[in-house]
């Protein structure tokens, strides 16, 4: 083809010459030549021309190819793709993005969705998703942000943006990804940390408990009669499963409240006694600490009309709490009537509450952390369940008031229904004082004592069970610290020590009794026990690496706790008539 074309194109020069030459075109051989060069010269050029074409269109055809695959790939994708000029107007859709928009200019769209998430920092923002997007347009070629995540019709989008140059102008490209599963899986998985919180927490503080309810047990069974030390030790016994149940009943009653299922069943009930029930088993855990408990009430009905025990539980969450963070000072409960609705305030001379953590009072799980001062027990739902009962009893609510280093005021109200006329009834005296014995240990042997250092006195108390009925002597520290300052007066030949304390928790008092030893503070190192309610491997190792020789875990029996003790001081399991000298 390429040849007819050079024959063709060179008979039309040749016939061309020998119109105008005439025959002697013909005779001269250099004109021959001439017309055989032009041949060739026609045929490689237009052969030329034909590779070259051949060449352009190869190239179109893959390029075509290639926008087709690209375009393509942009459809199958889920990602909504945008693309934005300078002057707002939408010049690039992908069909995810055509139906996300549907129909609307780029503007309209962004103007009207809000967000859910947003990842960008800007202080100007004015809650337009669209100005996020127009502002990028402001910085280099190639700069890529992630603006955050839009709600868009039930789903949640996470939009990505580029600036790009787009047919020789900048233009920003925007990539939206549907991470509405994502997020539901990152909610449930911080539910599950939560969950394993609450479980560890839980495992933690039911151990507490349960330590001084098996303990007690084991003396009441051991006795012969009901005397009246058994009297008390059964009000131990009782006391401990009230604290117990409430931690239990906590999480027991969040359950409820968010599926909506909690039971009030309200009754008549005098307020007077249930108010001196509450002090009593505060009062118990108050023993040993310089705080004064009182009550003040005032215009008390005989009997009211609600549920006694979520309001049982309220006021015992109030106090416990006032108890957990006054170290020192005074708690005062409140209660006085006001024609058929009921006002109880709880007032303490505490640490307070900083105005920064105010906002996470009556948030579920929250725990005010007090470093190397108090530590928080509980899970963190007792004032979130006490503002919900109190809601569910007729009342708007826990108001509170605080203050740094003054105190903490916790209040509220719920109506009544009052009984008058009844004068049968045993009331009890506004002024009554709740008196609960103490133990006052006399010891002689200091050498040979036992010291116990636990920051809840239901665990001393339950040790104290334990070995006094053996002869063992024994004294006790709230606090590491408190241990320090009595290792430094005492000889003592074995410490039980808490693991987790306020103020100094036990691991770090026994690297600090070590240090004491080193340096000669003190003649004689002691032996020192851990007790703890973790169980796990980790808190095992823990002990051992502190100094520990051995470790308790939570609840402990009587037989293991003496056994224990007849091994450290190298006497015989099976031998009962030891004496510790």
């Amino acid at each position: 083809m390429l040849l007819l074309l050079a024959i063709k194109q060179t008979a039309i020069w040749a016939f061309s010459l020998y119109y105008y030459i005439g025959s002697s075109f013909i005779e001269s051989i250099p004109m021959v030549l001439s017309i055989a060069g032009l041949l060739m010269f026609y045929f490689l050029t237009t052969f030329c021309e034909h590779l070259k074409d051949l060449s352009l269109t190869k190239s179109k055809n893959k390029a075509q190819s290639m926008h087709r695959n690209i375009l393509g790939v942009v459809e199958a994708i889920s990602d909504s793709i945008l693309v934005i000029s300078k002057n707002k107007n939408l010049i690039f859709a992908n069909t995810e993005g055509k139906n996300m928009i549907k129909g609307v200019s780029a503007e309209s769209f962004f103007s009207t969705v809000i967000y859910y998430r947003r990842y960008v920092n800007n202080k100007d923002f004015t809650g337009n998703v669209f100005n996020d997007i127009i502002e990028l347009f402001s910085c280099k070629i190639d700069t890529e942000q992630i603006l955050g995540i839009v709600t868009i019709n039930d789903k949640l989008v996470e939009w990505k943006v580029k600036l790009i140059i787009w047919d020789n102008r900048p233009s920003v490209i925007l990539c939206g990804h549907d991470v509405s599963y994502l997020v539901k899986m990152e909610k449930e998985s911080n539910e599950n940390q939560y969950k394993s919180a609450l479980l560890r927490t839980v495992s933690h503080e039911l151990r507490t408990p349960v330590c001084a309810i098996i303990s007690i047990s084991e003396a009441i069974s051991s006795s012969q009669q009901l005397s009246l030390e058994n009297m008390d030790r059964l009000d131990i016994i009782n006391t401990s499963s009230n604290f117990q149940l409430c931690l239990i009943n906590d999480l027991l009653d969040y359950a409820q409240i968010l599926s909506r299922c909690l039971k009030i069943s309200k009754s008549y009930f005098n307020i007077h006694h249930l108010l001196l029930e509450c002090l009593k088993i505060i009062k118990l855990q108050l023993r040993e600490r310089d705080v004064q408990l009182e009550l003040v009430a005032k215009n008390i009905p005989e009997l009211i009309f609600s549920d006694p025990y979520r309001l049982k539980q309220v006021l015992l969450n109030l106090l416990s709490n006032a108890k957990k963070f006054t170290i020192k000072g005074k708690i005062t409960l409140e209660a006085f009537g006001d024609n058929d609705t009921i006002t109880v305030i709880c007032q303490d001379t505490g640490i307070g509450i900083p105005k920064e953590k105010h906002k996470n009072i009556f948030t579920p799980f929250s725990k005010l952390e007090y470093p190397n001062t108090i530590n928080p027990q509980g899970v963190g739902l007792g004032l979130v369940i006490s503002n919900m009962l109190i809601q569910e009893l007729g009342g708007v609510g826990i108001i509170f008031t605080s203050e740094v280093d003054k105190g903490s005021k916790f209040s509220f109200n719920i109506p009544i229904n009052t009984i008058t006329g009844n004068n049968n009834l045993d009331i009890a005296e506004e002024n009554i004082q709740i008196i609960v014995p103490s133990i006052y240990t006399k010891t002689i042997l200091h050498k040979f004592e036992i010291l116990i250092v636990d920051d809840n006195y239901f665990n001393i108390l339950a040790l104290i069970k334990m070995i006094e009925t053996e002869g063992i002597l024994y004294e006790f520290a709230m606090n590491g610290l408190e241990a320090l300052e009595k290792i430094k007066c005492c000889r003592f030949s074995c410490i039980i020590m808490d693991c987790e304390m306020p103020i100094m928790n036990g691991w770090e008092t026994c690297k600090k009794i070590r240090e004491m030893y080193e340096e000669n503070e003190i003649k004689l190192y002691p032996k020192i026990i851990g007790c703890t309610a973790h169980s796990a491997d980790e808190a095992l190792k823990k002990c051992w690496d502190c100094g520990m020789i051995d470790v308790i875990v939570k609840p402990c029996t009587k037989d293991t706790l003496l056994g224990k003790l007849r091994c450290l001081w190298g006497v015989s399991v099976d031998d009962k008539n030891y004496e510790i000298r």
